[in-house]
């Protein structure tokens, strides 16, 4: 079997990937979700100048202690003063009140001795005038959000402000999880001698979840060809990925691929990365142009191959910046040198008196346990060769999602 890296990979899996159609939704329901379009502020924010203080509005420029105005009306959110100001005069105003268009500033009611409908300053102003200038957030016409932007909660704050009801969002990729294997079970079934739970499959629909797709879990199916060709063939029509689990290898009982041949006139794109784990990825690509990718059935192997693969291909889907970000961590232990693949270790992370992180590899890596993947918060990255390294080196780290 022919390796290839995981950059020339990632060129083969991303080609030609246009992206999904978009939808528009209600704003509540935008959340997770990645624009399809700038978003585009529809009025003024604020509209008018406001109070960032209670207390009152003037048109002194430059008040002194001792300074007396007369009230002669109020500015309270949503119900502002009509009159207009005169000298000597003030608006008793609430925070968010609409400052009177005569007001130079805003006096705290903090600094001011209040007897009837006279007010007097009591202590230095200070130099600031209170008053949030009109379009201090944004203006009407401003492009707000670009996109590709994903929806988060502040997001979603931004939009209500700038007075949108809906967005415009692509549509969620629809991932299509199929595995295979005479010993599997699924999770809460009876355990017999040589059988193993379905977990695998499991994680990567809550991954699909994660990144903003809609995951559907396929029964588990035999080793029998016949059956999980059919199975792929049903899948087709209905997902826009189609992620296989296992079944990659050269066993006999091994009939991923096999099966995506038969059911498909499948172009394979790749057929082996020089990654560990992950050297049976495969990825291939229907005469519909149906994207498959299969995964290695190991579950932590699967997990970490997920995010080297399945996440940038959401990502183009979707129109969002594609790849895993590196950040740079310090080895809180020595990592041995590495051999001729790539490596992502799972690793776990702390934090030295000077707040740097400092990351250790699992226990084990090996590709079966689960336990150690459920500790393990990020992916230390590894060169081919990488020399050894002692504890305070720099590493490369990868983000494993958590939520």
């Amino acid at each position: 079997m022919s390796l290839i890296s995981l950059d020339e990979a990632h060129a083969l899996l991303l080609k030609d990937v246009q992206r999904l159609a978009t939808e528009t939704v209600a704003l509540d329901d935008a959340l997770g979700r990645t624009f399809a379009e700038p978003v585009v502020a529809a009025h003024t924010q604020p509209l008018e100048p406001r109070a960032t203080m209670d207390g009152i509005a003037v048109a002194a420029i430059a008040p002194v202690v001792g300074d007396c105005w007369t009230l002669t009306g109020e500015a309270l959110a949503g119900a502002p003063a009509t009159a207009p100001l005169g000298p000597g005069e003030a608006v008793r105003i609430a925070t968010g009140g609409v400052v009177p268009k005569d007001a130079t500033r805003v006096l705290p009611q903090e600094i001011l001795n209040f007897t009837g409908d006279s007010v007097t300053l009591a202590s230095e102003p200070g130099s600031a005038p209170f008053i949030r200038d009109a379009g201090a957030d944004f203006t009407a016409g401003d492009g707000l959000l670009d996109r590709g932007t994903v929806v988060g909660p502040a997001q979603i704050g931004l939009i209500a402000a700038a007075n949108r009801a809906t967005v415009k969002v692509v549509r969620r990729p629809r991932v299509t999880i199929l595995t295979a294997g005479d010993e599997l079970v699924a999770p809460g079934a009876a355990l017999e001698a040589g059988r193993s739970v379905d977990s695998a499959s499991h994680a990567l629909a809550a991954l699909v979840t994660c990144w903003g797709g809609e995951a559907q879990l396929y029964p588990i199916l035999p080793d029998r060809l016949n059956e999980i060709t059919s199975a792929l063939r049903a899948a087709a029509p209905l997902c826009d990925i189609i992620l296989c689990i296992g079944g990659a290898s050269v066993g006999k009982r091994d009939l991923m691929r096999p099966a995506v041949a038969t059911a498909f006139s499948a172009d394979f794109r790749f057929e082996g990365i020089a990654v560990q784990p992950g050297k049976p990825c495969w990825h291939a690509r229907s005469a519909t142009a149906k994207l498959l990718l299969g995964l290695p059935g190991n579950p932590s192997s699967a997990f970490v191959c997920a995010h080297l693969l399945l996440q940038p291909l959401m990502q183009t889907l979707v129109g969002r910046p594609v790849g895993q970000e590196l950040q740079l961590a310090f080895a809180a232990v020595a990592i041995p040198a590495n051999g001729p693949r790539e490596q992502y270790l799972r690793a776990t992370v702390t934090r030295d008196n000077d707040g740097r992180m400092l990351v250790a590899p699992v226990e084990s890596q090996d590709s079966g346990l689960q336990a150690n993947l459920a500790k393990a918060q990020v992916l230390i990255r590894r060169l081919p060769h990488a020399e050894a390294l002692a504890p305070g080196d720099k590493v490369q780290i990868v983000q494993l999602s958590t939520s």
